[in-house]
Parts: structure tokens; sequence; C-alpha cells
């Protein structure tokens, strides 16, 4: 309608992009150097448990049963934080934290081929996602989880043909789902190449990431106040 106001990505979008970059970062990184699997998108993640299990690869299905459980757990953790005043904070700050313990471990570790450092390096890494699966209900961008995207994906092609079809306006969320789902592509893109050309970069940036997200969301919340 004439005379209403134009609507704009913001600060709690750009925390959004900021996460979303960093879930594309850490499944990259889990699917190729850590036997193939991923720490964020537990649906994937389920599959090729299933997989292992169904071909008796046993050893296999261990790497991405360590991916599920560590998820669970930082679910489990960021729960226990969300209703607080500060929650989203202390979230996106223990995710930080595991995120750096993550790529301290990989600078002392690089990328092992078995063992107890293996399973460290998958298991921070998913508590690191499910914290952040957490701390995106709570930031709540037109119901991007920032972890998977399949419904994202759903919404958008929903959004976009409805749309069309009934000659309306393009709502906003179908932007702020879009903006967010590329924002997960190019940190597919981005990771991938710093994971072959500059490896170091690939595993401290992603804490990074999140430490500028917990800033953005910060400065969001100050200038709301």
């Amino acid at each position: 309608m004439a005379g209403q106001p134009v609507q704009r990505l913001g600060k709690p979008d750009r925390t959004m992009h900021l996460l979303s970059a960093t879930s594309a970062a850490a499944d990259v990184v889990a699917f190729l150097k850590f036997h193939m699997v991923f720490t964020s998108a537990m649906t994937g993640n389920l599959a090729l448990f299933g997989i292992a299990i169904g071909h008796g690869h046993l050893l296999s299905a261990t790497h991405s049963l360590a991916a599920l459980l560590g998820f669970i757990l930082g679910i489990i953790i960021a729960t226990l934080w969300k209703e607080h005043p500060l929650g989203l904070r202390w979230i996106l700050g223990m995710e930080t934290g595991f995120l750096v313990i993550y790529a301290l471990l990989w600078v002392v570790w690089r990328f092992p081929p078995e063992g107890i450092p293996l399973y460290a390096l998958i298991i921070f890494s998913a508590m690191s996602m499910g914290l952040q699966s957490v701390a995106a209900r709570l930031i709540n961008v037109a119901g991007v989880p920032s972890v998977v995207f399949t419904n994202t994906l759903t919404s958008i092609v929903i959004s976009f043909f409805e749309s069309l079809r009934q000659r309306k306006p393009f709502p906003f969320a179908l932007q702020q789902q879009f903006a967010a789902l590329l924002a997960y592509l190019f940190g597919a893109i981005l990771f991938a190449y710093f994971l072959y050309q500059i490896p170091v970069l690939a595993m401290i940036l992603p804490a990074v990431l999140v430490f500028l997200a917990l800033l953005s969301h910060w400065r969001s919340v100050a200038a709301g106040s």
C-alpha cells in the first residue's frame, strides 16, 4: 500500500547472516575433514548415520553419533540460559568460547585421522551449532533457524510463487529468508576455499563471526533501550 514505510534488513538480520555463514563453515569443515559428518545440519547427519549403520560401517557411525550428541548437549546448555534476561548474549558468548576451544584444538591436532582428537573436534563443533540453533530461535528473523535451510527454502518458494500467483508484493519475510540462505551459500563457498587454500582461516574465522554476531546483537539492544 502507498504510504507504508519501506522495510529494510536490520541488525537482527545481519546477526543471522553471520550465524548462517558460521553454520556453513561448520558443515563444510566437518564433511570434508571429519570423515563426512555434519555438525550443523542434523537431518543430513542422521542420514549419514543411517547409511553407515546400514552398510555395517560402525566406526563411521560413531562419528555421526558424536556430532548428534554434541548438538543435543549444546541445545541443553542453551536451554538452561534462554529464559535469562541476557540469555541470548550468554548463549552467543558460550558459542564463541566453544569455537575458540575448537580452533585451539585444531592448532594442536590439525585434522586428526581418528581417535579422541577427531571426536573432540566433532563434538565441540556440534555443541557450538546446538547453542546456535537456540540462539537463532531467540533472534527469530522470519523463522530462519541458521543451522538448516530446508524449511527456509520451502518457505521461500511458497512465498515467491504465491505472491506471483496472487499478484501481490513479495513479503518482507521472503527477503529476510533469501538473504539468510545466500549468507549460508556464500559461507559454504568461502570456507571451502579457505579450507584448501588457507586452512587456518577456516578454523579460526567461525569464532570471529559469532563474536561479531554477539556484538551486533549487543548494539541492537543498546540502540533500542
